[in-house]
């Protein structure tokens, strides 16, 4: 029969028996599957406010488990495991209100042993669900007295006392440690986890699962600093929990252990370090956490936090993706209260908290610096899917997205009711029934994904069905949204998002608001300009985001100042610099980068424009890497200013890791947004600036004065893409343009010389973009009517041969596209310019219908000339 104090356990009801790591898991495992259904699967969800150069963090929320903390996990799962009706617990807190909580689900009576210094608020609150006896001055006498009355109760399941131990019952640990399967099951792998150590059930968990399952993940420990413990390598982590404990913000790490652990070899041997949190960092980060994230945790949770923000000890080394177990938001509200007033010295602190000044959110916030931390799918450069997949990965973000709209919109129902604030019905009706409309075509198009075949469902029925629901989706995430949006009111409404309400911050549409912030953080992963802190603007066009930096230039160069341009740059850009009278031009005779490099030290330049593919024919490259080696070790750069215009071959280049040495230029590098970053669904304009982070506050600032901004309607309709997604997208269409590139020149070389960016590679690119360039060798040839009648043959054959095929400009579709270029370059002559499609299989088909274009025109123009 299983003794009253749990199977392999002391008299004092400890197990008995050292557990190692697998057997650990294993039991993390079998209890993952147990309390599927018994438990909430909290949220893990991104903490952009925490992240710095190559760090981005995640939460684990268990602060919104039953009872208030990850105790309920293990609690159920060992009363589970018992067919003891009577229960004892040692606690007065989490452990407790867990096992209460827990025995009422299960139907067993729940003795609780408290201290007699528990807080009457504690104790009332675990009346409700459990029996309740005062012993002891503290929990450490307390648990003595438990399980002693468990020891001295009959040993039968039905009147006998289980006695559960908060950290040294194997079901207990077992249970909690199903946090961190979750976590990574619903975010991916992270390559540390920070956590609290109280009693080490909870670390011992997360400590044996990740060395068994993810053995590069390190777990970092958060301990309050006041109990004066010592952890270092050359003492036992379990010993030092056997020393007494303080009054703290952190009561529920006050746990002072009676014997031996059974995990003291997990714990040490699991445990990277365990990080020394004050009373003052504690209580910063109960505050920080309220006031950045709505996130209300007791002082255990925010423990992981001060490690995270206390910059008198930085985890100088924790990078990459950080996830913190926010372990329980059990706190009392004088706890709060004082959290909210404590002192803070640390500047950073400060200013983050908002304590210097009142500060705009989205500032507050920032970008997320050192953007080398790649999401879950992401590990290396070379990482891809296949096109379904990634369609399977953009549609579930879809309807994770209309998940969060109807939250927010039921809050603000919420809050309207609250505020007594008046509200349309017709217009609530109209939402309601859009959203689950728009709810229901994303379900059923995630369905169809899967059941059906690519012949059933091809990628451009699938693509245009995605427009059509990202149009819903923006229609309904701006449905009651402002332009100008209020913070307070009597009567009517005027907000859509009740963060807004209070926030003296809020502010018109054109400051950029937190949709805009959302997606410049997500499109600068996607793009990864490199590890240093870097930010991105989000623009209402490619014109937008160059402007932009037109207007940084003007600000920061003299009367006088030299300008050094390449051959060419987009033509709309060079129209704009040549009509400024102030400055000179000076041009490169070439696009090498040792060219453009002279002409800027000999003509003095302040600017230097280049790009890595002109978009004119023959797709002329310049080496970026190359010039940024050279000019970054050159006496003199370090006062110039490069700018570099990335649309011809979007998020190819770590170009700012390539800009690094002691006289590196400031760089500031734009796209347009319009283009591949849309993933070819040509929804809107858009554009992107990099630069910096100390340039911010002036590029913010000159965003929002030229009126430049992308508006949040706009970022609504951006697709919630990621690196993964679009590095895949990318491979793909740089595949087919090659392959197309390659079979051109082969069978039109007598007739046509055929470009694409084939030394991409050789560069560091990450691909070479879909763009393949056609210039006849005859020059009469390159005419716009010619090009037109050979374009209009090229689009009857691919018709005969069942190719979609687009006529029109611009690039970065999923349906190939062509044109006659003669608007790129007005003072060239015209060439043909074909943007290559993502369907591999229409690729053969295409090559035939483009070589029979370009023949036939030949030819024709062979007879005229002969006649």
């Amino acid at each position: 029969m299983q003794s009253p104090l749990g199977s392999d356990v002391s008299e004092s009801g400890m197990s008995t028996c050292s557990i190692s790591a697998h057997t650990l898991t294993r039991a993390i495992e079998r209890a993952h599957t147990r309390l599927a259904g018994h438990v909430i699967r909290t949220p893990t969800i991104r903490l952009p406010f925490l992240d710095e150069q190559g760090r981005e963090v995640w939460a684990k929320l268990e602060s919104q488990q039953h009872s208030g903390s990850f105790k309920y996990r293990g609690a159920y799962y060992a009363l589970s495991n018992t067919k003891f009706c009577n229960i004892i617990a040692a606690s007065a807190g989490n452990h407790a209100l867990a096992v209460a909580a827990a025995g009422k689900q299960l139907r067993k009576n729940v003795r609780v042993v408290a201290p007699t210094t528990a807080s009457e608020l504690k104790i009332n609150r675990l009346l409700v669900d459990a029996d309740i006896t005062l012993l002891g001055q503290d929990l450490f006498e307390a648990t003595k007295s438990a399980t002693q009355i468990a020891k001295d109760s009959p040993h039968d399941v039905k009147d006998g006392l289980y006695f559960v131990s908060p950290y040294a019952n194997i079901d207990v640990a077992a249970g909690a440690g199903t946090a961190i399967v979750e976590a990574v099951e619903d975010a991916g792998h992270f390559d540390s986890v920070i956590l609290p150590l109280g009693g080490g059930g909870l670390a011992a968990a997360v400590g044996a699962w990740c060395s068994v399952r993810s053995p590069t993940t390190k777990v970092i420990c958060t301990h309050p600093e006041i109990f004066g413990r010592a952890f270092d390598n050359s003492r036992s982590t379990a010993e030092q929990l056997h020393r007494p404990t303080s009054a703290t913000y952190s009561d529920g790490l006050g746990v002072q252990l009676t014997e031996q652990t059974p995990f003291a070899a997990i714990l040490d041997q699991t445990i990277d370090r365990v990080v020394q949190v004050s009373e003052h960092i504690t209580a910063a980060a109960i505050a920080y956490l309220l006031r950045l994230q709505s996130l209300l945790v007791e002082g255990a949770s925010a423990t992981t936090i001060g490690a995270l923000i206390d910059q008198s000890k930085p985890l100088a080394d924790c990078t990459g993706r950080v996830l913190v177990l926010l372990t329980g938001g059990n706190i009392s509200s004088s706890n709060v209260a004082k959290a909210l007033v404590t002192d803070v010295n640390e500047s950073s602190v400060r200013q983050k908290l908002g304590l210097r000044h009142i500060m705009d959110p989205l500032e507050r916030h920032g970008a997320v610096n050192g953007h080398d931390s790649h999401r879950k799918m992401i590990a290396t450069d070379s990482s891809t899917v296949g096109v379904i997949e990634y369609w399977e990965i953009m549609l579930s973000r879809t309807i994770s997205y209309l998940d969060d709209l109807w939250k927010r919109f039921d809050q603000k129902q919420g809050l309207n009711r609250t505020l007594a604030l008046q509200s349309d019905q017709w217009c609530i009706s109209v939402f309601v029934g859009m959203h689950q409309q728009a709810q229901h075509l994303a379900a059923e198009l995630k369905a169809d994904l899967i059941l059906k075949t690519r012949s059933e469902l091809p990628v451009w029925k699938l693509e245009e069905r995605y427009r059509v629901l990202l149009q819903l989706q923006a229609n309904l995430s701006q449905f009651f949204e402002r332009a100008s949006a209020a913070y307070d009111q009597s009567q009517r409404d005027w907000f859509f998002n009740p963060v807004t309400q209070n926030a003296a911050a809020v502010n018109y549409d054109r400051y950029g608001l937190a949709v805009v912030r959302a997606a410049e953080l997500r499109l600068l992963d996607v793009i990864r300009p490199g590890k240093q802190s870097i930010e991105l603007l989000l623009t209402s066009s490619g014109m937008a985001a160059y402007n932009v930096i037109q207007q940084y230039l003007l600000q920061n160069m003299a009367v006088g100042s030299t300008v050094v341009l390449p051959p060419y740059i987009y033509f709309e850009a060079m129209e704009q610099l040549q009509g400024l009278q102030h400055i000179r031009l000076c041009y490169s005779s070439s696009y090498a980068e040792k060219d453009i490099l002279d002409t800027a030290e000999s003509c003095n330049a302040s600017v230097v424009f280049i790009d890595p593919v002109a978009n004119v024919v023959g797709l002329p490259m310049t080496n970026i890497r190359q010039f940024a080696l050279l000019t970054s070790q050159r006496p003199g750069w370090e006062s110039r200013i490069v700018v570099i215009d990335g649309t011809m071959i979007s998020g190819a280049m770590p170009v700012y890791d390539w800009f690094q040495g002691p006289h590196a230029p400031t760089l500031l590098y734009y796209e347009s947004a319009s283009k591949y970053l849309q993933l070819g669904l040509d929804v809107q304009m858009g554009g992107v600036v990099l630069y910096p982070t100390a340039l911010d506050e002036a590029m913010r600032t000159i965003r929002r004065n030229l009126g430049a901004v992308m508006y949040s309607r706009g970022a609504s309709l951006l697709p919630p893409v990621d690196s993964l997604v679009y590095q895949s997208r990318m491979s793909v269409l740089t595949a087919n343009a090659e392959k197309i590139y390659l079979s051109l020149h082969h069978e039109l070389s007598a007739i046509a010389d055929v470009q694409f960016p084939a030394t991409w590679r050789a560069f560091g690119w990450r691909h070479g973009g879909a763009l393949v360039t056609i210039r006849f060798l005859r020059e009469g040839m390159n005419n716009k009517e010619g090009l037109e009648a050979s374009i209009d043959t090229i689009l009857r054959t691919a018709e005969m041969l069942g190719v979609p095929m687009i006529k029109g400009v611009s690039f970065g579709f999923s349906t190939s596209r062509i044109s006659s270029a003669s608007s790129m370059a007005k003072d060239s002559d015209p060439f043909l310019r074909i943007s290559v499609g993502l369907e591999v299989e229409h690729i053969d088909p295409l090559i035939t219908a483009v070589c029979k274009g370009v023949g036939t025109y030949h030819a024709q123009f062979k007879r005229d000339a002969a006649d």
